[in-house]
């Protein structure tokens, strides 16, 4: 599943952040498994699915910046950011590592726009390297 459109994400808008989990979850499901078809072994999705992050996203778009990130939030993001640098060092080699995905402000809109894109490209790469249409 390519995530470019669902990344398209006004700020604020909390049914897109829905139907972007969503497709999330289901990306990740798909390199997951390309990954384990390719490499062999496991790899995770655990957390990818998370209504509590989400909701917790949501509500920092309806608040004024800056917010320090609540738990449930910032658990997601740093799961999240690992099985990304487990992709990368899976598909590059040792020592290389995805961009930091794991902190930022979602109740500022630039953080917002500026997490999206960087995640948006690194599943582009992931996806092309991994010959995902």
């Amino acid at each position: 599943m390519n995530i470019d459109v669902y990344s398209q994400i006004v700020f604020g808008d909390t049914q897109a952040l829905k139907v972007f989990f969503l497709a999330h979850r289901f990306a990740h499901d798909q390199e997951s498994k390309a990954l384990s078809d390719r490499y062999g072994g496991a790899f995770s999705t655990f957390g990818m699915s998370s209504p509590v992050a989400e909701e917790t996203w949501a509500q920092m778009m309806q608040e004024e910046p800056p917010r320090p990130t609540p738990p449930p939030l910032a658990d997601w993001l740093l799961f999240h950011a690992a099985i990304h640098n487990t992709t990368f060092q899976t598909i590059q080699s040792i020592g290389v590592v995805a961009p930091d995905i794991s902190v930022a402000d979602f109740s500022s809109p630039t953080q917002f726009y500026d997490w999206l894109l960087v995640h948006q490209l690194m599943h582009d790469y992931e996806r092309q390297a991994l010959g995902l249409t």
